[in-house]
């Protein structure tokens, strides 16, 4: 199935940490108090002072115990083990996250009767997609002092997702039935993928084409997708998120695998094992250029697929569509355009109405932005255009904005136009030329009196 860039990376330009937490709650500590800032920096000497700030202690300390890394989707146990030379009681909370995106979960824990798992916002797990925290069901208390280990069962989660980190919290307690007297520990661990960069077998190419018209023609900067085999192991996918970042801009090898053009690497957003979608090269030259898909990149194991041949040109002028006809577009307090047939909750357009269409394609801007990276200031499209709606040309003054999407990466376009007071109901067809070519045709908006 295409995957189109729009969809996939509307939802690529975020994140930030991860977490994991404990106190000597009988039941269980409430959830978040781990100090990862992406859960609001609390941690368990909230409640248990007596020697807060949590690691103030050098006696003592928590530690998260795992094989090293983990097999997508194959369950596996991590050990929490607490430490301090007068604690006997023990207690503790943990979660997991992607490096590249830590405001998710990354995988799920297993509850039993020594286990509770927890889900954000409420609830005790299943969790169906919600943060986790596993903790202690009832604190244990042991006959001496010197440590305790938990093991909570862990099943990752079924795509790839890059590196995963653990937040945890352990209470190093004296069982005195209070919050007193009692040590508080964080730390975290990385692990990685254990198949990463192993793949085995060549990927294979069978086309590219721009991401929004699917026409075989690219450009610079253009958002693409190349179509093929044997890009990642079959069911999994992996969606750039900001931890997979490089100097602030998109990665340009996602998940092992990289894509070149003309000798140069693009910036990666989405792998699956069928699809890439990607960002040409900046610097690539004019002309039929020849594409590479490269496995287990800059390795000894690197496997490279045979060569396809692309046309490249100044331009690919091309808008992202929810069909294939009806344009991705919002209305100015971000409603989607679209009929409702088309997509649910779609509102159509006025006469007058000033709407946001999104494409890519339409050359360089200025300022210039390098492939992968985010637009931090207004970047309009630098070379004279035109734009018509229903077949009438706007007027420049009609067109309050043609550039990069703010924040966005520098291969997504957005146009803000005001629709002509004289445009009929219907889907009208939107045009956007520059440099003799034009956007794909057929392409709508729907308007409606």
């Amino acid at each position: 199935m295409k995957q189109t860039i729009f969809k996939l990376f509307t939802t690529a330009c975020a994140a930030a940490a991860t977490t994991v937490v404990v106190m000597a709650f009988s039941t269980g500590p409430p959830i978040k108090r781990s100090g990862a800032t992406v859960d609001g920096g609390t941690d368990c000497s909230a409640c248990h002072r007596t020697f807060a700030p949590a690691n103030s202690d050098p006696r003592g300390k928590v530690s998260i115990i795992t094989a090293g890394s983990y097999t997508p989707g194959l369950k596996q146990n991590i050990d929490i083990k607490i430490e301090h030379p007068e604690a006997v009681r023990w207690g503790f909370q943990i979660t997991a996250r992607p490096v590249s995106d830590p405001t998710k979960m990354a995988g799920t824990f297993t509850a039993s009767p020594v286990i509770r798992v927890q889900c954000n916002p409420s609830g005790d797990s299943p969790c169906n997609g919600d943060l986790e925290f596993a903790s202690h069901r009832s604190a244990v208390v042991t006959a001496a002092t010197g440590s305790y280990t938990y093991t909570v069962e862990w099943t990752p989660p079924i795509n790839e997702v890059g590196d995963v980190i653990f937040y945890a919290a352990g209470n190093a307690a004296n069982n005195n039935s209070a919050n007193s007297g009692d040590f508080i520990f964080t730390t975290s661990l990385k692990i990685a993928s254990g198949g990463a960069c192993n793949q085995t077998v060549k990927p294979s190419v069978r086309t590219l084409s721009n991401a929004g018209s699917f026409a075989n023609t690219l450009a610079p900067n253009t958002m693409a997708s190349v179509f093929g085999l044997n890009f990642s192991v079959p069911g999994r996918s992996r969606l750039a998120a900001s931890g997979d970042f490089v100097a602030g801009a998109f990665p340009k090898e996602l998940a092992c695998i990289a894509v070149e053009i003309g000798g140069k690497r693009a910036a990666i957003t989405y792998v699956q094992n069928d699809q890439i979608n990607f960002q040409v090269p900046t610097t690539v030259g004019a002309g039929t250029q020849q594409a590479v898909v490269i496995a287990n990149p800059g390795r000894p194991n690197e496997l490279r697929s045979d060569a396809a041949t692309v046309t490249v040109t100044n331009y690919a002028p091309s808008f992202f569509t929810f069909n294939g006809k009806s344009i991705a577009a919002l209305t100015t307090d971000f409603k989607i355009l679209a009929d409702s047939a088309v997509v649910a909750g779609g509102v159509k357009a006025k006469p007058g109405d000033t709407v946001l269409l999104y494409g890519t394609g339409f050359g360089v801007t200025d300022p210039v932005y390098q492939v992968g990276e985010l637009a931090d200031a207004l970047t309009k499209v630098r070379d004279p255009f035109t734009i018509s709606i229903g077949g009438t040309t706007l007027a420049a003054s009609d067109v309050l904005y043609a550039g990069i999407a703010p924040g966005s990466i520098s291969g997504l376009f957005q146009f803000n136009v005001k629709i002509p007071a004289s445009a009929p109901n219907g889907d009208l067809p939107v045009v956007v030329t520059i440099g003799s070519l034009s956007t794909q045709t057929g392409a709508t908006i729907p308007v409606l009196k």
